[in-house]
């Protein structure tokens, strides 16, 4: 789909995507689509913006799981998780990797 490997599609990509999927729509319609998958308007459809609109909403089950999981991380309350929350409340010692030394917990 991503001819140029701009890891985006422009929308004549995504025409071409809807050919190659027979998704049978009319041209005057792809504008619609495009626009409707690209959330920020930038005139491309990124992989984030294309699995939002496919998958659709959290359920209010998992949307729980993601903010208590986020809350989890970000060990200071600041609405951000960084490298440090990250090593709060994770510790990479027992992974093979560094257990064997090819890489060091950092």
């Amino acid at each position: 789909m991503d001819d140029n490997n701009s890891r985006s599609l422009s929308i004549d990509e995504f025409r071409k995507a809807l050919k190659d999927f027979r998704i049978d729509i009319q041209d005057d319609q792809v504008a619609i689509v495009f626009n409707a998958f690209d959330l920020n308007r930038d005139g491309t459809i990124s992989y984030d913006e294309f699995l939002r609109i496919i998958r659709g909403d959290l359920s209010p089950f998992r949307l729980v799981l993601v903010k208590k999981a986020f809350q989890k991380l970000d060990r200071n309350s600041s609405g951000i998780v960084d490298i440090n929350d990250i090593r709060g409340v994770y510790s990479a010692a027992k992974h093979p990797d560094v257990m064997s030394g090819k890489k060091t917990e950092d």
